[in-house]
């Protein structure tokens, strides 16, 4: 097939021609590959696409590793339907083959079955590791390193995946898709957004992906992880319970009104406030996007990093739009507004003032002392009973991301 037959067909319609079938490129004949200037791989057309969202930013967590917490969108462009087999996480560049005496491989990791499973959340109910004909999927990625080695420069990523197609037998395809560059800035380094201790983190990194990260938001007109890095607190007494008393009664949360600090200098550039408590464990049964925050304060700490704080107290505000705030100053109270089933505060940190158009960044905490993890379930509390918590992470740290589940006190 020549290129004049390819202008007079229209390169669309060749590219669907070639999705029609279970083969497509692997069992296509070699009229499917254009070739391009001397020296540049040959262009062909491939039957799955990947794309970041936006480029990971390496951070150091308190399981002494270094996360690259990112996402892609997964297209199946043909009229067959896929099924993911296995992915690859590639080292991109060559003279960086070996980054990490603990694999020593341009490999730097392997999902596959349940673990790939659990990486992927459609943006439908579906099959996860199945893709319809013109179906987009949404994986949710955590590459790790041991702390202190040298992170590559770029990722791309090896698909394996089975086709099968409307009338024929399926076959087995490999791709490299979804090519993103590391962002080789330092996280920023903040203090605590409150005091004392027993704080559990809730909903927060990395992997399998919570309910923070999987929330990619359609936001004029893109796609934004706004809630990447975000953590719920809440507080344990000395007994590790959540509550004393019903569920549905505020005063029953023994942190509830707790002090929330600005954890930078900064200035308040957003806010809202007014928005009324919720009863526990019920979620608002008309929460909007605008008010899934409830009561707010969005402050510029500087080099485009915004702090969010979400679920105050109604008029427990003690900033305005504008005023200069310092590190450890008291701007608010944690409460129950906003799309909300028990008091917390959500803080996250993001690159930009708005809380549903701004993508989330990764933070970490000047210093904090971790208790542990809670090995028991996190619902439980709810029902007043006792967190387990196990030694995992126990210890002090400095300049590390609190994880999912740790029980953290900040120092006074």
């Amino acid at each position: 097939m020549s290129v004049g037959v390819l202008r007079a067909r229209g390169l669309a319609t060749v590219a669907a021609t070639f999705a029609v079938g279970a083969g497509i490129v692997a069992a296509a004949p070699a009229a499917a590959l254009l070739t391009g200037p001397v020296g540049t791989p040959p262009e062909m057309i491939t039957p799955l696409v990947a794309a970041p969202l936006s480029s990971p930013h390496p951070v150091l967590g308190a399981d002494n590793r270094i996360h690259l917490v990112y996402e892609l969108f997964v297209t199946n462009p043909t009229s067959s339907v896929m099924r993911l087999e296995q992915l690859q996480t590639l080292n991109a560049r060559s003279h960086d083959s070996v980054i990490d005496t603990e694999r020593g491989s341009r490999i730097i990791a392997t999902l596959a079955g349940t673990d790939l499973d659990g990486a992927i959340k459609p943006l439908v109910p579906a099959s996860t590791l199945t893709l319809a004909p013109a179906q987009v999927t949404r994986l949710f990625l955590d590459a790790t390193f041991r702390k202190g080695a040298r992170v590559p420069g770029r990722l791309e990523h090896r698909f394996t995946f089975t086709l099968t197609p409307p009338a024929g037998p399926p076959s087995l395809h490999t791709v490299v898709s979804g090519s993103t560059h590391v962002v080789d800035v330092s996280p920023v380094v903040i203090g605590p957004p409150l005091s004392g201790a027993r704080w559990l983190v809730n909903g927060g990194c990395c992997f399998p992906a919570s309910y923070h990260r999987t929330a990619t938001l359609p936001v004029n007109g893109a796609f934004h992880a706004p809630e990447r890095f975000a953590i719920d607190f809440v507080q344990l007494g000395t007994d590790r319970k959540l509550l004393h008393g019903p569920v549905s009664d505020l005063r029953s949360y023994r942190y509830f009104g707790s002090k929330v600090l600005s954890v930078a200098n900064g200035v308040v550039v957003g806010l809202q406030d007014g928005l009324p408590e919720q009863t526990p464990p019920n979620f608002p049964a008309n929460a909007t996007a605008q008010t899934a925050g409830g009561n707010y304060l969005v402050i510029n700490i500087g080099q485009r990093h915004f702090a969010f704080y979400a679920h105050l107290q109604p008029h427990s505000l003690l900033v305005h739009v504008g005023e200069h705030v310092k590190q450890g100053q008291v701007i608010g109270l944690l409460g129950n507004t906003g799309n909300s089933d028990a008091p917390h505060l959500h803080f996250h940190i993001m690159d930009g003032p708005g809380p549903l158009s701004s993508d989330g960044l990764p933070f970490e905490l000047r210093s904090f002392f971790s208790e542990g993890t809670i090995t028991s379930p996190i619902d439980a509390l709810l029902s007043g009973t006792a967190a387990t918590i196990g030694h995992a992470s126990r210890g002090h740290h400095r300049h590390e991301l609190p994880l999912e589940n740790e029980v953290i006190s900040f120092p006074r």
